[in-house]
């Protein structure tokens, strides 16, 4: 009963997108359906997001049976092929977005930090496809931004998947806020977007690219070159030093004042750097830079010495990896990325299907967690919860999702395989994100 209440403004929130009523309202508003039709929009629904099989990878007549099961329309393979186009698009486009909205009603912090007011993680993942000609997409590149005090999706963003990085931090500068602290990986690096994130109030944790120089005055004005790798000879594996706030880069829109920390790696972190370059010269890319600042690791923070100590920041900054465990499932739980060759309309229909269960099971699996370690002080796995989740969900086929009383009982099953089968394990001298 404890757990009902506290989890019922989420399921309200939930149902306020997914109950049959709201989904055929917006199959109706973007148009998927303008008169009587055999294919109800919340079997179209379930098919394209809550299968154990994705669109992206079911054949038609898989399909067609499925909506048999789920509602007795039989439906031929050739109406449900025309179901995948612009207007079914826009249909499931809209469920994600409104879901996305309703994590502003129910998402609960783990923790508020007094100098961050949030913490956003952008990171990409992206995956080709097989094509038959040019009319068939070649791939996708989903920009994600997490944050992670709430476990919100804060921006999910499609791309082509040869379009750079540099795309959406330029899309996402004017919604950083004061407070907010960004991390993201060398990928976003450019001193224009750490300036424009400093002059919004916010934070940066960034490791610098091995092509970059660092620069510092003497006394008589005369600028100096620092070279972090022959300073750090001296250090221990994991020993850090400090140089303050200098230049990072000599001339052009990249240079930029900040403080500056060198961390020497351990060995196990310089092999896995190496093995990392190694893949890197497979596939012809420039590490000559790289391999000559193999053994250290450069991060430039605008936050000040008086705000957190540097032992601080690399804690933080691994923070990051959090946005990769989500990837994670995407690949090896959701199959966002094992898709056959097909035609635009379906092939986003996929996308949009998968990142409504991707939401969804990530927003239970975060309101499990939150009233786990609210009521036990036991650290779930962001992993396991949502593999719990998303098990729970194919198992029904998405049909417990649309009645309150059934959706109640689902979320009480998820809750109970999480609290027993979804504890985190803790690896030897490595902090959790909780401890951090």
């Amino acid at each position: 009963m404890h757990f009902t209440k506290k989890m019922e403004p989420f399921i309200q929130a939930v149902h306020q997108v997914l109950s049959v009523s709201e989904v055929r309202q917006w199959a109706r508003e973007t148009g998927f359906v303008q008169r009587e039709n055999k294919l109800m929009p919340e079997d179209f629904l379930s098919i394209c997001a809550f299968l154990q099989k994705t669109v992206g990878a079911e054949g038609l007549s898989k399909l067609c049976a499925t909506i048999t099961r789920l509602s007795g329309t039989d439906i031929s393979k050739q109406a449900l092929h025309q179901r995948f186009n612009e207007k079914g698009v826009a249909f499931l486009k809209s469920i994600f977005l409104q879901l996305a909205k309703q994590q502003n009603l129910v998402a609960h912090p783990l923790s508020i930090d007094e100098l961050f007011t949030r913490i956003r993680i952008l990171d990409t993942t992206s995956f080709g496809v097989p094509t038959k000609d040019s009319s068939y997409p070649n791939g996708a590149k989903i920009q994600l931004e997490y944050e992670l005090y709430q476990g919100k999706f804060l921006h999910t963003l499609l791309y082509s998947h040869r379009d750079s990085d540099q795309y959406a931090a330029r899309e996402l500068a004017d919604t950083i806020e004061p407070g907010d602290l960004i991390l993201r990986d060398l990928g976003y690096f450019s001193g224009e977007h750490l300036k424009r994130i400093e002059s919004r109030g916010g934070f940066y944790i960034t490791r610098v690219p091995s092509n970059m120089t660092f620069w510092t005055w003497n006394e008589k004005g005369q600028k100096l070159q620092i070279k972090p790798e022959e300073d750090a000879k001296q250090l221990k594996g994991g020993e850090t030093i400090e140089y303050g706030c200098i230049q990072i880069g000599k001339k052009g829109k990249n240079t930029l004042q900040a403080r500056l920390i060198v961390q020497q790696l351990t060995e196990e972190q310089q092999e896995k750097r190496e093995g990392y370059l190694q893949r890197r010269r497979r596939k012809g890319g420039h590490t000559q830079s790289a391999t000559k600042k193999n053994q250290i690791q450069i991060l430039a923070t605008n936050i000040t010495r008086q705000q957190l100590e540097m032992q601080e920041l690399y804690p933080i900054y691994s923070l990051r990896w959090q946005v990769e465990i989500l990837f994670k499932t995407w690949k090896s739980l959701f199959d966002i990325d094992k898709v056959r060759a097909m035609n635009p309309e379906r092939f986003e229909c996929h996308l949009y299907g998968t990142l409504i269960h991707i939401l969804l099971s990530s927003m239970i699996a975060f309101q499990c967690r939150y009233y786990l370690y609210q009521k036990h002080q036991i650290e779930g796995s962001e992993y396991k919860c949502i593999d719990q989740a998303k098990s729970a969900i194919e198992e029904g086929q998405g049909q417990l999702l649309y009645h309150i009383t059934s959706f109640i009982a689902l979320m009480r099953n998820i809750y109970q395989n999480v609290y027993r089968h979804g504890r985190k394990d803790h690896r030897y001298q490595h902090k959790s994100p909780f401890d951090i």
